[in-house]
């Protein structure tokens, strides 16, 4: 048996993160307007660089009403795309000359752009409405195959973020309200 030569800490690294994480998130959740300001940077955060569902921040604080935490993931998730969408119509250059190297590349990056012309900002809206979806996956598709902008406006991109963020959120809710759990407190 090969003995690794990693410490034993690192393999542990990610789930101590976690719990860290969890932890700092319950401290706040008496107070929903420092667990809202939280979140909101979490929605951003996960709409930029974090490729994790952000429906943790849901269902923790269930004092906070839950419209309230729709309208912050959908708020976060709007600056979020924000973001992402001058990022890539900065490096869609650079992407697009990239893929003319590999045949792979270029079939990838045709394939991409024809799925972003063809569906647009309602297929953006779907992908972004489904529970447990990586946000920062389906934003950066959308928006580094943009044609340099031809294809999304920025407000439309984050208006397509915002409404999947609170259409995620009431999918979410409902799910667990069919199955008979209130994880969410009242909907006001």
């Amino acid at each position: 048996m090969q003995k690794s030569l990693l410490p034993p800490q690192i393999y542990a690294l990610p789930m101590d993160v976690w719990a860290e994480f969890m932890n700092f998130l319950n401290q706040y959740s008496a107070d929903p307007f420092a667990y809202g300001f939280i979140f909101f940077i979490y929605s951003v955060a996960a709409a930029v660089v974090l490729p994790i569902p952000v429906e943790i921040g849901l269902i923790l604080n269930p004092g906070t009403p839950f419209i309230f935490k729709a309208l912050i993931l959908g708020s976060g998730k709007a600056v979020g795309s924000i973001l992402v969408f001058y990022i890539g119509f900065k490096v869609e250059g650079r992407v697009r000359g990239w893929s003319q190297k590999w045949k792979f590349a270029k079939w990838f990056v045709e394939k991409c752009t024809r799925f972003v012309e063809k569906t647009g900002y309602f297929g953006l809206y779907i992908l972004l409405s489904i529970p447990g979806m990586v946000d920062t996956i389906p934003v950066y598709i959308f928006s580094l195959f943009n044609r340099e902008g031809r294809v999304l406006e920025v407000r439309y991109f984050a208006l397509a973020n915002f409404l999947g963020g609170i259409t995620r959120a009431f999918i979410l809710f409902a799910l667990f309200y069919i199955g008979g759990i209130n994880l969410f407190g009242s909907l006001s």
